[in-house]
């Protein structure tokens, strides 16, 4: 559906709303365009003109009539604006159930996850429950369930969960298990700690001290798999220990094949030498923090310095590379994705621009297609062909930072954004993956500011801003009236968000401009550049308030972290290439299982790694705050709409 079915809707929508609000309201007929329409529209527009003419106590029929057929044809938005039209309150309970169920839906796919928790907690659902088939109460807990956890409220999910078990039959619950899982996985620490030792659900126990185990020992295949089964014979009846997590289900297979030697493709020598030495050192570091135990893979390193990377590649295989680790340079990238076949995966360390969705430059894949089912494969054959050759590209791409910003922003409840960021070639391409994401749910983009230095700020905050418009307007108003009248300028009021890219000294000069030109109350999300790991309680304390995504290297507390980190040396600005170089050697054993199985979350010092259909690692950063002039993380509970 286009433009046109939007016009279509629109129109229906207008005459409904006519209908059900009083005398009879004169609204436009359809234009010519609109007379040529498609079976759907015809049926909505009949529907609809049904509700006008039927009684009262039948137009809502007609209206969750209309909304279940546009929500079969993958029309959520529009199926919630004609069931918004509904008063539910005036619905009998029947109804009021079916309107439930069809308006929940449409406001989970539309991401309207607000309205969608508004309308699957509405105080008379609760009233009803005991009198609900225990089909509704399934379906209604499912999606109460993915609402919190969309919404970040893991905890209240993993409850609610725990509630639908009980309602689901032994081949139901698996699925349900697995998402049990998520949840437990996207916890933050503390809140994991907390439900390990003191919950008092036994189940929820039990499956809180396997995420645990398996957050706590994700940097080695073998020091997971012997707690997991320590903990199978201390939970012998749990469910998860009958039936583990599909991720958990493949360690023995991919201790049994992970590569023994490893190619480490970087420049030596060059422009890129410092960030690649970065890189290098955090994967020799994570590197020599393993238990020995003989399972140290080889790792021989090569000069990718105005070389051939092609030519390196196949150098490295002869030699018997099971695996690359590298290029770094994006050009190098490339090179390597527009190959016919590759003979050893790789794990390139940038983005190809070209990235295939489906491998298909590659060897084709002898498994079957990924289903919509989450158990891994079964066969020896089938776990063979997980780790067949594949390009695999790593990075931190600001776009990943920028596209988690307008989620956090739409989850907060935020819709209209303002955005301030340097003019720069970077910069623009995080602001064209922010807008593209905050479009997609539903958000606008107010103002775009850039700036080009310190000199800029506040003239260009001030014209994004409208303080000139209000001085403006005072100005004429006091010629008129002839008198000096008391002022106070006003900035625009349709912003309730701030998208700001920033390093530490511009935002501290930025933040303090904002509050002078009478933006101070606006919540301000920031990207990871803002927070280069150091801490400086005096200076920045002008930026109190302020979120940021960044990287759980900077305070994560863990042995092995601190052990890693003790290694990190050089530029602030190397600290994140070094925990690049870390979570790339955590990385490298577990490709096949992060492929096989989308919804494997790897807990990395970058942030929570996955992978995509076009075979790139999506990298989810965690969230923190600066308070009295430090930076502090925000777990799930904090990380709720404050301002």
């Amino acid at each position: 559906m286009g433009i046109r079915f939007f016009r279509t809707t629109s129109t229906l929508l207008l005459a409904l709303l006519a209908a059900c609000s009083g005398p009879s309201l004169q609204t436009p007929g359809p234009t010519e365009s609109e007379l040529s329409e498609s079976a759907l529209e015809t049926q909505i527009r009949a529907l609809v003109q049904s509700a006008r003419e039927a009684p009262a106590n039948q137009r809502p029929d007609y209206i969750l009539q209309a909304s279940e057929l546009l929500l079969a044809e993958s029309e959520p938005t529009w199926a919630l604006n004609l069931l918004q039209s509904l008063d539910s309150t005036r619905l009998n309970d029947s109804m009021f159930v079916r309107y439930v169920r069809n308006a929940s839906q449409a406001a989970l796919t539309s991401g309207d996850y607000f309205d969608a928790s508004e309308i699957l907690f509405d105080s008379r659902l609760t009233a009803l429950w005991p009198q609900l088939p225990h089909a509704d109460q399934r379906l209604i807990l499912e999606r109460r369930a993915q609402t919190e956890s969309l919404l970040g409220d893991y905890e209240q999910s993993l409850n609610t969960r725990i509630q639908l078990g009980q309602l689901l039959s032994s081949d139901q619950l698996q699925l349900n298990n697995e998402a049990i899982w998520q949840d437990l996985m996207s916890l933050h620490s503390e809140d994991l700690t907390h439900l390990a030792q003191q919950s008092d659900d036994r189940d929820l126990q039990g499956w809180a001290q396997l995420a645990q185990i398996s957050r706590d020992n994700t940097a080695s295949l073998n020091r997971q798999l012997e707690r997991v089964e320590l903990w199978q014979l201390r939970w012998p009846y749990h469910p998860a220990s009958t039936e583990l997590p599909s991720d958990l289900q493949l360690l023995n297979q991919l201790i049994q094949q992970q590569p023994r030697k490893i190619a480490l493709l970087l420049p030596q020598t060059g422009r890129l030498a410092g960030a690649a030495t970065a890189v290098r050192d955090g994967f020799l570091a994570a590197y020599l923090s393993q238990d020995a135990k003989g399972l140290r893979p080889e790792i021989i390193q090569y000069d990718t310095h105005e070389k051939d990377i092609n030519q390196l590649y196949d150098q490295a295989v002869a030699e018997g590379a099971q695996i690359i680790v590298g290029p770094l340079d994006k050009d190098n990238v490339e090179l390597l994705n527009t190959r016919q076949t590759l003979t050893a995966p790789v794990l390139a360390l940038n983005y190809s621009e070209a990235a295939s969705t489906d491998f298909s430059n590659q060897a084709p894949p002898t498994t079957q297609p990924r289903s919509e089912g989450i158990t891994p494969p079964s066969s020896q054959t089938a776990i063979n062909a997980l780790f067949s050759p594949r390009l695999y590209q790593f990075g931190l791409a600001p776009e990943d930072e920028a596209q988690d910003i307008a989620r956090f922003a739409h989850r907060q409840g935020y819709r209209r954004a303002m955005i301030i960021a340097p003019d720069i070639d970077w910069a623009s391409r995080s602001i064209d993956a922010f807008a593209e994401e905050w479009s997609s749910l539903g958000g606008s983009i107010v103002t775009d500011t850039r700036y080009i230095g310190a000199g800029d700020y506040s003239d260009v905050i001030k014209r994004s801003l409208l303080i000139g418009q209000s001085e403006e307007r005072h100005r004429q108003l006091r010629q008129i009236i002839y008198t000096n009248s008391e002022f106070e300028p006003r900035r625009r009021k349709d912003i309730d968000v701030i998208f700001m890219i920033a390093n530490p000294s511009q935002a501290r000069q930025i933040k303090p401009t904002l509050a002078f030109h009478y933006a101070g109350g606006l919540p301000v999300l920031a990207t990871s550049q803002i927070f280069d790991g150091n801490t400086d309680t005096t200076d920045d304390r002008d930026l109190n308030g302020v979120r940021f995504n960044t990287l759980p290297w900077f305070f994560s507390d863990s042995p092995e972290a601190l052990a890693i980190q003790k290694y990190a040396g050089g530029p602030a600005a190397y600290q994140r290439l070094y925990a690049m170089g870390v979570d790339a050697y955590h990385l490298y054993p577990r490709l096949p299982q992060l492929r096989e199985l989308p919804q494997t979350r790897l807990l990395g010092t970058t942030g929570t790694l996955t992978l995509n259909n076009a075979g790139q690692i999506v990298r989810e950063p965690i969230w923190a705050e600066f308070k009295n002039g430090a930076a502090k993380p925000l777990n799930a509970r904090t990380s709720e709409r404050s301002h």
